[in-house]
């Protein structure tokens, strides 16, 4: 999260990081069926050689996707996100 986002945002503790957008879907949907607000910040690790960011060569999805919530949440949070 940027600095200001950080220093005014509720949404501070880091519950949950996934690597690829399925593993992020899995995790959000477990919140949202629990009610726990949330908020993500999203980092790419494209490749940058061989024309891997002009989309030339097939990519795996390796963003990682780092969600945090509320301090109040957090016990939910997390078992909300272990839960089956």
């Amino acid at each position: 999260m940027n600095f200001f986002l950080t220093l005014f945002s509720k949404y501070k503790c880091l519950i949950h990081t996934a690597i690829g957008h399925q593993d992020y879907v899995r995790a959000a949907y477990k919140l949202e069926a629990h009610g726990i607000r949330f908020r993500t910040r999203i980092h790419s690790h494209a490749l940058r050689h061989l024309g891997g960011d002009m989309g030339m060569l097939p990519q795996e999805d390796h963003k990682q996707y780092d969600i945090y919530v509320a301090k109040e949440d957090e016990h939910q949070a997390h078992l909300a996100i272990h839960s089956r």
